[in-house]
């Protein structure tokens, strides 16, 4: 039986690059849809350079190759390399291109990628059906694009922890990294976060691909949380982490009280919120 042909946006991006891989070596057709030209090699394998608000391009490459399902990977994520972007560019690019895509698929299932930044001030245990409160842009984004993809007649949503690599560790580095890669920080004797490697990404999204489409949310995770404590110990051992700053729980916990009711809730309190209360779900 020949297996389904699926179309992945974002195709050439860290988590999508190795998506397509995985699925051409399950022997999946793949669509990939990119601003970017992508020059993975294989028979099954199909790239278009488009831009996502190109509404019309989209339907035609998905009546073209007959495609059965989408995942929806593409998406303006934090500001790297001191770039900054406005409201505008997250909507146009997270909200109104998602709403495009969706409104192309008729009612193909879909599955979109969101962040568990669409959950905002946490203190406690989340889970699918936790009222959303996001703060940064990116998190707003998405959360507006969750409304939009469940307006479809088949979704799911998986709201990613952050993603690594055993080569790209930069947004777990935030939460033991003051300034990478010299000054570390701990809380404590070390706080857990809940993150995600991309084996555990590309194996969720993977499986989605042969299960029936449920309307669902899920929140996707690694089985442990990462301990900051042995990772800092890991980066001294390889040179890195050369001054690791301590600061006691308690204080901190004062400090993110005096400031939260100081500033309220904006993007400073929210970062040491994160610090002081990370995320758990279910």
């Amino acid at each position: 039986m020949k297996k389904q042909t699926i179309l992945v946006t974002g195709s050439k991006g860290m988590i999508g690059s190795h998506l397509v891989k995985s699925l051409l070596d399950e022997k999946y057709d793949v669509v990939g849809l990119d601003r970017r030209n992508d020059k993975i090699c294989s028979s099954n394998y199909y790239f278009h350079e488009v831009d996502l608000a190109d509404k019309e391009s989209i339907k035609r490459i998905i009546a073209n190759y007959q495609v059965d399902r989408i995942i929806h990977l593409a998406a303006l994520a934090h500001a790297t390399d001191g770039k900054e972007y406005s409201w505008l560019d997250y909507y146009h690019l997270n909200v109104k291109c998602a709403k495009n895509l969706f409104e192309a698929v008729g009612k193909r299932p879909v599955l979109f990628i969101s962040t568990i930044d669409v959950f905002g001030f946490t203190n406690g245990v989340v889970n699918a059906q936790t009222e959303l409160h996001p703060v940064s842009n990116y998190g707003k984004s998405k959360m507006m694009a969750e409304v939009e993809c469940k307006k479809l007649a088949h979704y799911s949503i998986f709201r990613f922890s952050p993603i690594y690599t055993d080569k790209i560790k930069r947004d777990i580095q935030k939460r033991y990294y003051l300034k990478y890669p010299n000054i570390a920080y701990q809380i404590g004797k070390g706080t857990e976060y809940e993150i995600l490697n991309i084996n555990g990404a590309v194996a969720a999204m993977i499986g989605w691909c042969s299960e029936e489409a449920k309307n669902d949310i899920k929140i996707i995770k690694d089985p442990e949380n990462m301990k900051t404590s042995l990772y800092i110990s890991a980066e001294k051992a390889e040179g890195r982490a050369r001054m690791v700053l301590r600061f006691p729980r308690w204080m901190m916990n004062c400090v993110y009280a005096v400031l939260k009711r100081l500033m309220g809730d904006n993007k400073y309190t929210y970062l040491l919120n994160k610090a002081v209360h990370p995320l758990r779900s279910e």
